[in-house]
């Protein structure tokens, strides 16, 4: 693995932290480098060097890089395994040197197009700097613990290899996280950072302790020719690597996505119950305020009620009207967490059930003028279910039938009976839905625009009477044409 980043320019000619510290790693990463050609006559043999060499640039072709930022991302590869198997053979500058070739190559392959390739001459210094660095403290790492330990046998060759690994990696690592905290300050957190990329730097740890002490080993047995043996394994790993961190990746991504979208879904669903609560308080207030009123009169003169009776019954009726809207409210909150609306199901008589709520909405349409008729193909049909939620369904339906028709339109209430369903149609000559509204019309809290201005409403009572038929395991249909009316048809089994 290595990790690389854009910086932006310099901004005018003021030294910056960032700045000192990029032309510091640059600069002691190119010292290892020049190190390493320098020293390149006394490699021997010098055929095993050249082919590490190849063998880490050729790698580099299948990088994969993952941004952490809009300015910078991390890279990962294989070519540093490759390099560091010439720290053994010819020291930790020869790999510095393999380290850079490596580096340039990516530098160079790389797309402009991506959000940390930007091909500027800061970075390619800085990443050849950073990923020299790293090689050449590990491989003096090695070089001085192998030098004290001359004579330990291969269990302690192995655990200091895999210690060397482990330095290279979290030195790497740590160049780059210093770079970003100088460069976003607090938006970079150090632990966070390295908690979310462990999964990557232990792949990456494994690789350089197995991959490289495997090329080390056969490379001491088998000379050059194991180089070329372990050319296609190696870059074979470093393709399924790259698609495993791509395929990583785009799962991340994909999570991003199904959390924007559930923070937007809850987003809309707290302006929805704003909307709620506010039409809420509006819709209550008409009705207690009428109760307030009537009260009041009647305090004063006990007698009106002898000389007006229609005011028990307004009492009456707007008490049930708050009385719906708590009940409204109280079963939306069971289906939102999961539960079912209460059901005593119990054979009763559906007909004799719609003509109870037809008698007691009446009077609305009576008042608007309204014709309201039933055809019934039956006088009797008895069914299972919880007489108390049907009726409270029917009168819904029924009650929005009537609030949006206007003066002098009609409504009617059509039964009939199929095998083993009975169809329950409440029709009106009403405003009608606009055909974008229709999918919407059972969604909680929701109400057509147009019709808000006409009539008082919380947009639950649809969502309730879905809820409700669903609960008798039958099914709802509206369909409506804007100024001709509608249809809500309830069909339930027969059992």
């Amino acid at each position: 693995m290595r990790i690389a980043t854009e910086y932006k320019s310099i901004l005018g000619s003021r030294i910056k932290a960032t700045d000192v510290y990029l032309y510091l790693v640059s600069g002691l990463g190119l010292v290892f480098m020049v190190w390493g050609l320098i020293l390149i006559p006394t490699y021997s043999p010098v055929l095993i060097f050249l082919l590490l060499a190849v063998f880490a640039a050729v790698a580099q072709f299948t990088t994969t890089s993952v941004p952490v930022s809009e300015s910078a991302g991390i890279t990962f590869e294989v070519g540093t395994a490759v390099a560091m198997a010439a720290i053994p053979f010819f020291g930790p500058a020869a790999a510095a040197v393999i380290v850079a070739i490596s580096s340039i190559t990516i530098w160079v392959v790389k797309s402009r197009h991506e959000v940390m390739w930007k091909k500027s001459w800061r970075q390619l210094g800085f990443n050849t700097g950073m990923w020299s660095i790293a090689v050449f403290v590990a491989g003096s790492f090695f070089v001085y613990l192998n030098n004290y330990l001359q004579d330990a046998n291969l269990f302690v060759q192995m655990l200091l290899w895999a210690a060397t690994a482990f330095v290279n990696t979290q030195l790497n690592f740590g160049l780059l996280v210093v770079m970003l905290r100088l460069q976003h300050g607090d938006q970079v957190k150090p632990a966070k950072l390295w908690q979310e990329n462990q999964w990557a730097t232990l792949i990456d740890f494994l690789l350089k302790a197995i991959g490289s002490g495997l090329l080390i080993f056969a490379t001491k047995s088998y000379g050059w020719t194991a180089i070329a043996a372990f050319f296609l394994p190696i870059l074979l790993s470093s393709i399924s690597f790259h698609l495993y961190v791509r395929q990583m990746q785009n799962h991340m991504n994909n999570l991003e996505s199904i959390i924007t979208d559930r923070t937007h879904a809850l987003s809309n669903l707290m302006r929805e119950k704003d909307a709620f609560l506010a039409v809420l308080s509006h819709d209550m207030k008409t009705p207690l305020t009428t109760i307030g009123l009537y009260a009041d009169m009647l305090i004063q003169f006990p007698t009106l009620i002898q000389k007006k009776p229609q005011i028990a019954e307004i009492l009456q009726t707007n008490q049930r009207t708050l009385t719906n809207m708590v009940n409204n409210i109280l079963d939306l909150e069971k289906l939102q967490i999961g539960q079912t609306l209460e059901m005593v199901k119990e054979p009763f008589d559906l007909i004799s059930a719609l003509e109870f709520v037809m008698q007691s909405v009446s009077i609305q349409a009576e008042k608007k003028g309204i014709s309201l008729t039933q055809s019934f193909n039956c006088d009797s049909l008895s069914i299972a279910g919880d007489i108390y939620q049907m009726q409270r369904m029917f009168q819904n339906l029924l009650s929005n039938a009537i609030k949006y028709t206007p003066q002098n339109g009609q409504v009617s209430v059509v039964v009939w009976e199929e095998t083993a369903v009975i169809h329950i149609a409440v029709n009106d000559s009403g405003y009608g839905i606009p055909e974008e509204e229709l999918p919407y019309v059972f969604d909680r809290f929701r109400r057509v625009k147009k019709h808000e201005q006409v009539a008082v409403g919380t947009g639950l009572g649809l969502a309730i009477v879905k809820a409700i038929v669903e609960a008798h395991d039958g099914q709802i249909t509206v369909t409506s044409r804007e100024g001709e009316g509608s249809q809500f048809l309830v069909s339930l089994p027969i059992t």
